[in-house]
């Protein structure tokens, strides 16, 4: 057979054999397609076939594992923000029914339209673009306030001391939201990070693994840096976030060493995390972090990693035990699908990840050091948010307001860590 037919049978088997795999791809989203076209053509009432896609991708993720799922059009652009830490804006902190009865400016926030504009604590927003705040809750309140960039929203303010209420109109901006924060919030509403109790301990409170988590926490040591003979790392309530963020802190806080590693079904997903020479903080720093029952992910890729360095001591109780990682895969800039495609190990090797068939006596989550657990019951729970709720006011916090607080008031589990770290420090 001449060379040129024997190449030509090789390009068409390979032309088929490709074109077999794509249909084999191809094949459930056909039938897919079909089902809708069948739904939306013959279903006794009319359905968009937009509707009739969003609950065939919720189908499909909800066969996955509870962490993975399907981020409708409606809320991708909240779980953007989530992540990335800013939206479009005015900038300010803000409490509504129940807990006020009129929506109520706790903040503004430095740098933002809100805070350029005058608006102060304590102020009453009477309306938004004209609407009645009047029973609004803050959350919606909040949306109302958010949008695109560079477009206007016009409030209502009613402040004490003045007999009518004056209009403010602010230009969106893009607002970036603090994930890290200290003891308590001052005047000009940056944060001390020194606790009141003892101004030798440092108090660094991270609520989530953000875009700008890393550089908020340098931030923060920078500012105890020359103070500070002790620190607390408060990971409670942490639900997680970025890995790389929570490894990155690890990194500011140790010399070498492992931090963690991953290991997926697809070794593309498959990676180790080392410490690089160079510390923020003195190793010779004590270092505390703080966990709970809710601080999951990447707080115990933290929690896990300070504790098997010997870098830090652990306080609180067993961690939630959510050791997988989550990829997001967006679907044409409108939606996405995020699913887990990849299990984390501690440096020791040792599992975090809880699965259903392991029992409380099970190796997994982060435990803490024994000399440091304490659960919090739901009362003191309850506390410990009215503590954070307080300390984040600036209405409340100016000392000139109110007597010195007790000691960790409403946080029996900062007292433990308190008497600890003063042991630690030589004085009890």
């Amino acid at each position: 057979m001449p060379v040129r037919n024997i190449q030509i049978l090789v390009i068409t088997f390979v032309v088929c054999l490709a074109c077999y795999l794509e249909a084999r791809r191809l094949k459930y989203a056909g039938r897919i397609a079909k089902a809708m076209r069948v739904v939306e053509n013959y279903y006794v009432e009319p359905v968009k076939g937009n509707d009739l896609f969003l609950g065939a991708m919720d189908g499909i993720i909800d066969k996955l594992d509870s962490y993975s799922e399907f981020i409708p059009p409606r809320e991708y652009q909240q779980f953007q923000s989530y992540i990335e830490q800013q939206f479009g804006g005015v900038g300010i902190l803000i409490e509504g029914p129940p807990t006020t009865e009129r929506l109520t400016v706790i903040a503004p926030l430095p740098g933002t339209p809100a805070y350029e504009a005058g608006l102060q604590p304590g102020d009453v927003i009477l309306s938004i673009d004209e609407k009645s705040t009047v029973g609004l809750k803050a959350d919606d309140a909040t949306q109302l306030m958010r949008g695109v960039v560079g477009t206007s929203v016009k409030l209502s303010i009613r402040r004490d001391g003045q007999s009518h209420p004056h209009e403010v109109e602010l230009t969106r901006a893009d607002i970036q939201v603090d994930s890290v924060f200290g003891d308590r919030i001052q005047a000009d509403s940056t944060w001390n990070f020194l606790l009141e109790e003892d101004p030798r301990i440092a108090y660094i409170r991270i609520n989530v693994f953000g875009e700008r988590t890393v550089e908020e926490f340098q931030k923060a040591t920078r500012n105890i840096k020359a103070s500070a003979q002790a620190l607390v790392i408060d990971l409670r309530f942490n639900p997680g976030g970025i890995v790389s963020a929570a490894v990155e802190i690890c990194d500011m806080l140790l010399e070498s060493g492992r931090i963690v590693s991953t290991r997926g079904r697809d070794t593309h997903f498959n990676s180790q995390h080392d410490a690089r020479p160079g510390v923020d903080l003195p190793v010779s720093l004590p270092v505390v972090v703080m966990i709970n029952e809710q601080s999951a992910s990447s707080s115990e890729i933290v929690a896990a990693c300070l504790q098997d360095s010997g870098r830090a001591k652990i306080a609180g109780d067993r961690s939630f035990g959510k050791g997988t990682v989550q990829q997001v895969f967006e679907l044409d800039g409108q939606a996405a699908i995020k699913f887990t495609t990849a299990r984390y190990y501690r440096p020791s090797g040792a599992n975090i990840h809880r699965t259903e068939s392991l029992r409380i006596e099970d190796a997994w989550g982060v435990l803490p050091d024994k000399e440091l657990e304490l659960k919090l019951n739901e009362r003191q729970q309850v506390n410990l948010y009215r503590r954070w709720q307080f300390r984040g006011d600036p209405r409340k916090v100016a000392a000139s307001e109110r007597p010195p607080s007790p000691e960790c008031s409403g946080d029996p589990q900062l007292r433990l860590v308190l008497a600890s770290i003063r042991k630690q420090l030589g004085n009890q």
